[in-house]
C-alpha cells in the first residue's frame, strides 16, 4: 500500500466516508491523490453534490406509502 491510492481505491473511500468517518491515513491517501488527479476531484465533488441534495430531501416515512407505490 503506497502513499497515494489508484483512482478506484480514491472512487471506494469517496463512497464509503457517506456511510462512515475514514480513518487519518484514509483521508491524507485520499488527499494525496486529489491533489494530482483532477478526474477524481471532479468525482469527488460530485458525489458531495448529491449527498448534499440528498440531505436536503424531505425524510420519506414508509409508513406513508401504500403498497405498490415507489
Amino acid at each position: 500500500m503506497g502513499l497515494k491510492p489508484t483512482c478506484s481505491e480514491v472512487h471506494r473511500l469517496t463512497s464509503e466516508q457517506l456511510d462512515r468517518r475514514l480513518t487519518l491515513i484514509e483521508r491524507l491517501r485520499m488527499r494525496v491523490h486529489l491533489m494530482a488527479c483532477g478526474a477524481c476531484r471532479t468525482f469527488n465533488k460530485q458525489m458531495s453534490l448529491l449527498r448534499d441534495a440528498m440531505r436536503k430531501l424531505p425524510a420519506i416515512d414508509s409508513r406513508d406509502t401504500r403498497p405498490g407505490d415507489q
